[in-house]
């Protein structure tokens, strides 16, 4: 497990407007801090707002928490459209890796993201 969140994206937001639902999530990519929205399936938004959720530190009401994906997952065993993915939760100076169930679509996206050398491909969904 790294110490750092450093080069880890951070999952900030899941939301549904309209029957649309999107994941807004921020990743550094070339130096700079971007905050990116993007469309996700509706069992995606389900699995998300599970992840936004979870509050496994005792201080739950003092300070906000952060989400941020690891990279790391494996497929699941019983359905192969899903995966199971290591999120770093924090808190203040608390953190820890937890295991939650995601498609195997949004990893996919999550590892595109992580892969951009440059921010061009996803212009269109950067927010200000």
């Amino acid at each position: 497990m790294r110490d750092t969140n450093e080069k880890m994206i951070e999952l900030l937001e899941v939301s549904k407007n309209n029957e649309i639902y999107s994941s807004l999530i921020k990743h550094r990519i070339s130096g700079e801090d971007l905050k990116i929205r993007f469309s996700i399936d509706y069992v995606d938004y389900g699995y998300l707002r599970n992840i936004l959720d979870f509050r496994p530190f005792e201080n739950t009401g003092f300070a906000n928490y952060q989400y941020f994906f690891a990279l790391s997952y494996r497929k699941d065993s019983e359905n192969t459209n899903l995966a199971h993915m290591k999120i770093r939760v924090e808190q203040e100076d608390k953190h820890k890796q937890y295991e939650f169930k995601i498609s195997k679509k949004y990893v996919s996206n999550i590892l595109w993201f992580n892969s951009l050398t440059d921010k061009t491909d996803v212009e269109k969904m950067i927010e200000k």
